[in-house]
């Protein structure tokens, strides 16, 4: 238990580290054709980029293919006046970015800025680790599935900003596991091999 709780508190420190020196967002309004520059510094290939309306409709979706710097013009002037957000989709977490569109203009909000660490879970010699660190509080819902049907551990834990659970399988079951946790309205799904 002592290596779980040191293991926590390493891990939480890493999301630390990653908000820390995680991709920024830099935007560059060129007025002469009304586009906006959207530019990110640290982009990694396979990250998604997405543009979402205020219902959560995807309207806008790609996959990044090189990483490093991200350049791309949007002309988000002939959206309808609305709030909407760019989301950028990483390993590690998912970065969201406010913006409103109101009379053609596009204003973006930096302080409005919102970081969702996703959940992180591994195995090793018949245990499955869970931990979850975020600055928010919020509830998680985790669900175990053995084979992709069978449910055996379901939880909800109420209002935390962190989360570190260890759950040891039976060892005569070496097969497939689904972990499955709800946090921040969004559904994190994990398969495990043991």
């Amino acid at each position: 238990m002592k290596n779980f709780t040191k293991n926590l508190l390493v891990l939480a420190i890493v999301f630390a580290t990653l908000s820390s020196t995680a991709t920024e967002m830099k935007t560059l309004f060129n007025k002469e054709d009304g586009k906006t520059l959207l530019m990110f510094d640290n982009v990694n290939e396979g990250d998604q980029l997405l543009v979402k309306d205020a219902f959560g409709l995807i309207l806008y979706k790609e996959a990044i293919k090189t990483s490093g710097e991200y350049n791309k013009s949007f002309d988000l002037t002939t959206l309808p006046n609305g709030n909407y957000i760019f989301e950028l989709d990483k390993n590690y977490q998912i970065r969201i970015y406010p913006f409103i569109v109101e009379a053609n203009k596009v204003t973006f909000n930096k302080k409005q800025l919102s970081v969702i660490n996703k959940p992180k879970v591994s195995s090793d010699n018949h245990t499955i680790y869970i931990t979850a660190f975020n600055a928010e509080k919020s509830d998680y819902s985790i669900e175990i599935l053995y084979k992709d049907s069978e449910t055996i551990y379901s939880e909800t834990i109420k209002n935390t900003t962190s989360i570190g659970k260890r759950f040891k399988l039976l060892e005569d079951k070496d097969d497939d596991y689904k972990v499955v946790i709800t946090a921040n309205n969004r559904t994190f799904t994990y398969d495990v091999n043991l």
